[in-house]
């Protein structure tokens, strides 16, 4: 079923306020299980074509019943670039930790949905327990790699760098993984968690 994003626009437009014609397209399409991105100048929604269209002639038909002098509607196929680069952005973590990303149509009973824009774009596959404790000794090889040596052997601003690229790669999502991490450092558990917190500070606007 193709996937489109309609855009609309209900006249008179009204500077400051949305109009009662306009609040009655919203609510028909809401009523329809939508729910549509209102802007200044028009308001959009997405969704598969046949059930969005019929929803949209519904909302057209209520806007003009609340007093719409005009409606002006465009529909186009909805671009997939940006699910695309959310599910890019994805990827690198999921294997990292071992899993990986599937499309919609290979997702198995146990795939985690990756919803963008409220549609199913793929799915993530969570790795066997097992699998977990090869991602975290990947992760740890490529910033072992990337930092120019064993986390034991880093000084200390290193080492809290680490800390930061395993946290923004997902890494301490692993069970356990702060203690493995602090034996590899040749630190303490307390040490990991104080570089944890100090990251995660600094990062809050």
């Amino acid at each position: 079923m193709p996937h489109v994003r309609v855009e609309f626009t209900v006249e008179p437009f009204r500077e400051g306020e949305l109009g009662g014609h306009v609040e009655a397209a919203l609510r028909a399409l809401r009523a329809e299980g939508y729910e549509p991105e209102v802007g200044p100048f028009g308001n959009a929604v997405e969704g598969d074509a046949a059930a969005l269209l019929d929803a949209v002639a519904h909302a057209t038909t209520a806007a003009f019943d609340a007093g719409a002098s005009g409606v002006t509607v465009t529909a186009r196929a909805a671009s997939g670039e940006d699910a695309e680069s959310f599910l890019a952005a994805v990827r690198p973590v999921a294997r990292a930790l071992g899993g990986r990303v599937v499309a919609p149509e290979r997702m198995g009973a146990a795939a985690v949905p990756l919803v963008w824009k409220g549609r199913v774009v793929g799915g993530l596959e969570r790795p066997a327990p097992n699998d977990l404790r090869n991602g975290l000794t990947s992760v740890v090889a490529q910033i072992e790699a990337e930092l120019g040596g064993q986390l034991a052997e880093l000084s200390r601003v290193d080492k809290q760098r680490a800390v930061r690229m395993l946290d923004e790669r997902g890494a301490f999502a692993i069970r356990n993984a702060v203690d493995e991490v602090a034996d590899a450092m040749g630190v303490s558990r307390v040490t990991v968690y104080n570089y944890l917190n100090a990251t995660r500070s600094s990062s809050v606007p």
